[in-house]
């Protein structure tokens, strides 16, 4: 198994708790995914969220590698050993 570091960085609770413009957005999606009767349509927009879901992971990835970097000065550094 690959050695590596972790930077743990705490987030406060408020922080990831969902805003009033998610909840909007939930209930709308949820509502619309409800009403869709054809299979197929359920489908693509299954996988349409799907990617929107694998950018926004990516961007967040690459947000919390830049805080680490921030907040550690860049003195931390993640090592891959195989």
């Amino acid at each position: 198994m690959a050695k590596f570091q972790v930077t743990e960085i705490p987030f406060d609770s408020v922080d990831t708790s969902p805003t009033l413009e998610d909840e909007f957005t939930m209930t709308a999606i949820s509502r619309e995914l409800g009403m869709m009767k054809d299979p197929e349509r359920l489908k693509i927009a299954a996988l349409n969220l799907l990617s929107v879901t694998m950018q926004r992971q990516a961007i967040i990835r690459s947000l919390c590698k830049r805080l680490a970097k921030l907040e550690t000065n860049n003195i931390v550094k993640t090592e891959h050993k195989g």
